[in-house]
């Protein structure tokens, strides 16, 4: 099968569309999975040995159960009992979560790393446990995560293509509807490979600058 550059032209704009709903994908789950990742890794840190243990339960549930198989069940076993959600948040959710079980432990290990002097010269300054977490434990978790934590980042961009298994229309998702109404498949899968390496650049790009100024 030879190129077509006509039809390659005509697909673009709906590949145009996959990669903003894959941007907008990532950009809410990656909040979520940041935000309650971190405050997963403080609650399990605080908690009682029952609370910790709670915690670790759900953390390895999701971190161990594939992440089709999560949508799948969101999007057609939830339905059954009452619950009905649109695709698109089922997908960004599933992925939020699943990723804040990853971004906990990402979390949890640059706590652990923090000298335990740190702690003790916060209770020799009479500091409280909040302004404690607040001002001291939480920036330096958050700057000691940053490199894994884009990582991840960059892990949930690619692994948005799976929300295509739930009708959400993302780049692979398009790349593959244009490929069944056509019965091309060279055009929209080589094009929507080129989109993903090329969208991977920046992240690619600040990972390395973030690495060269901590060497």
């Amino acid at each position: 099968m030879s190129w077509d550059w006509n039809y390659a032209i005509e697909i673009m704009p709906r590949l145009m569309v996959g990669v903003w709903y894959t941007i907008l994908v990532t950009l809410a789950s990656s909040a979520i999975a940041l935000t309650l990742g971190l405050l997963l890794a403080i609650l399990e840190s605080v908690s009682t040995k029952f609370g910790r243990a709670f915690v670790r339960f759900w953390l390895e549930l999701f971190r161990g159960v594939p992440i089709l198989v999560l949508l799948y069940f969101a999007f057609y076993v939830l339905p059954e009992v009452g619950l009905i959600l649109p695709a698109i948040p089922i997908g960004i959710g599933v992925l939020g979560i699943v990723y804040a079980a990853f971004c906990s432990e990402v979390y949890r290990g640059s706590l652990i790393t923090i000298p335990a002097e740190l702690r003790d010269a916060c209770v020799a300054l009479n500091l409280s446990s909040y302004v404690t977490w607040q001002r001291v434990l939480v920036p330096l978790m958050i700057k000691r995560s940053v490199p894994a934590l884009l990582n991840y980042v960059l892990g949930l961009f690619r692994t948005s293509a799976f929300l295509f298994a739930i009708g959400v229309p993302v780049l692979l998702g398009e790349a593959q509807v244009a490929g069944y109404e056509s019965f091309r498949y060279l055009e929209p899968f080589t094009l929507a490979g080129l989109i993903y390496i090329s969208l991977n650049l920046p992240f690619l790009y600040l990972l390395s600058r973030f690495k060269e100024k901590h060497v």
